[in-house]
């Protein structure tokens, strides 16, 4: 009887453990078919069950990631919640397989923090596919080379704004920055103008606050099961945040919008993206879907231009500050091509060769986006003998290979001469914007409009500042460290700059300029 009952539990058992030693050969076969021998990239060892969650630092990961590429080479894989990652160190390796192999890693992982910040609202972070095609497609109509001229009006009234503000209220120049940049791409999005204190460019401001706070800070990032965790549990205060950041973004996506298109259809006159998008509709084949992507498109707009060209002029102004003969150079050449009696024009780039070099010194000096967007494997691949499996998320430390002493020599040194040979720009030197934009399928057109927008701003302030730092008790100069903040993009973590009008002249050509604005635009 016993012996009946012993095996009548025995059985069970021996057939569950079989049945699991048989699923656990059969996966390492399985992987042994995938990887065909291929070792992982190497890396820190993981932890039973959490992997290496804390190898994932908190704060400004781009130079804890900088440690583990120098430690374990270029290519470093890390395992955390059953996902693989791999982060790229040089340029080298990231040029093979986000540009060479685009095919496979133009995909984007499905971050939990994507849909609780409402950033599915942004293409950028869409999966690669048809919709995500039928976007970009839309964003490049309006955004490619060939139409920038039509917005380079609108950048100009935007700098003479900027002179003028940083005139009146020098002591404001974060918020003097972003509301030039906000400005400009509402003036370009939906053709309209915007005043400080407007609702609509609350609105904006709104979005890009939640946009810098939910994304890069996030445990949710690491940990994304705790996307359920609701908002009264003890520590779960980052669901509020999320919610408030949805509600931003929703009111980005639809309000102004509306507000154009409601204006336009009143027959009110706009030049702006929104008015083609319309007109491209109008001609078109009606499609139900095709209100969300120019929604979509217009929102994306405003996100990735305000933040990321604001961010690299505020590093600008504290390198003029922090390196003065940068800045006596640059202004040496303006005045000898531009002269005291008028402000840059796009038109003068070709002969602005330092000016530009100054534009692409601060591009790569600060990273505003230090480790890029991920990206993530569609199928199994290999890369300089290492296996990466499918669905592996890739994150490019851009800051790394921005800073790499190997490209640019003293790289935390402000110095656009690097750039320059033979009085013309060095096209052998790496370009910070092949790098700061994106890669692959997923470069972002929108480099056209904000390098243009970086120029004309950095040209004439230059042209009509004196950018210093503050003096201290000793009558010297105080002395400034360079620090970025942490998350998804970056800027300066302080902005210590005095700035001043280079002369009695410049100020008055600041007023000139921009009463002849007022009266020909209505600015």
């Amino acid at each position: 009887m016993d012996d009946t009952i012993f095996s009548r539990a025995f059985v069970p058992l021996v057939v569950t453990l079989l049945s699991l030693v048989l699923t656990y050969i059969r996966s390492l076969l399985n992987w042994s078919a995938r990887t065909r021998g291929r070792p992982l990239p190497p890396g820190p060892r993981p932890w039973p069950l959490i992997g290496n969650m804390f190898d994932f630092p908190g704060l400004r990961p781009w130079r804890k990631f900088l440690e583990l590429t120098d430690k374990y080479g270029d290519i470093v894989h890390l395992r955390v919640s059953g996902e693989d990652f791999v982060i790229i160190g040089s340029a080298e390796v990231a040029n093979e397989i986000l540009n060479k192999r685009s095919a496979n890693t133009a995909d984007r992982p499905a971050l939990a923090v994507v849909e609780l910040s409402g950033q599915d609202v942004n293409f950028a972070t869409f999966p690669y596919g048809q919709w995500w095609r039928r976007h970009r497609r839309s964003f490049w109509q309006q955004f490619h080379p060939g139409v920038i001229p039509r917005y380079l009006h609108i950048q100009r009234e935007g700098t003479y704004k900027f002179l003028a503000s940083l005139l009146e209220s020098p002591s404001r120049l974060r918020e003097n920055i972003a509301y030039t940049f906000q400005g400009v791409i509402l003036k370009t999005v939906y053709g309209i103008d915007v005043d400080p204190d407007d609702e609509r460019l609350a609105i904006a401001s709104a979005a890009l606050e939640t946009l810098s706070q939910t994304t890069g800070h996030s445990i949710v990032e690491t940990l994304p099961f705790l996307r359920y965790v609701p908002s009264w549990f003890p520590g779960a205060g980052f669901q509020k945040e999320f919610a408030k950041s949805k509600y931003a973004n929703h009111r980005l996506k639809n309000e102004l919008f509306d507000e154009a298109r409601a204006a336009i259809e009143r027959g009110e006159q706009r030049s702006c993206v929104v008015a083609e998008l319309l007109e491209r509709r109008r001609k078109s084949i009606s499609d139900p879907d095709e209100e969300q992507v120019m929604k979509h498109v217009c929102a994306v707009a405003i996100e990735g231009s305000s933040d990321t060209t604001g961010y690299t002029l505020e590093g600008f102004f504290l390198a003029m500050a922090m390196y003065p003969a940068v800045q006596r150079k640059a202004q040496a050449e303006l005045d000898k091509v531009v002269g005291l009696n008028r402000l840059p024009d796009h038109n003068d780039s070709d002969e602005l060769v330092y000016i530009n070099a100054v534009v692409k010194e601060a591009l790569r000096w600060h990273a505003v986006m230090p480790l890029g967007l991920w990206h993530r494997t569609i199928a199994d691949d290999e890369l300089n003998g290492y296996f990466i499996p499918r669905g592996t998320m890739i994150w490019t430390n851009v800051w790394s290979i921005l800073h790499d002493p190997k490209a640019y020599e003293d790289p935390f040194a402000f110095r656009p001469e690097r750039f320059i040979k033979d009085g013309k720009l060095d096209p052998t030197v790496r370009d910070p914007a092949d790098y700061l934009f994106g890669f692959g399928r997923r470069i972002c057109p929108g480099r056209y409009f904000a390098i243009p927008s970086l120029f004309i701003n950095i040209a004439s302030a230059l042209h009509v500042f004196d950018i210093s730092l503050p003096l201290g008790d000793n009558g010297k100069p105080i002395t400034v460290e360079y620090k970025e903040t942490h998350g998804l993009l970056s800027r300066p973590e302080n902005l210590p700059c005095v700035v001043k009008p280079r002369s009695a002249a410049a100020e008055a050509l600041i007023r000139e300029v921009q009463r002849t604005a007022v009266l020909t635009t209505g600015l």
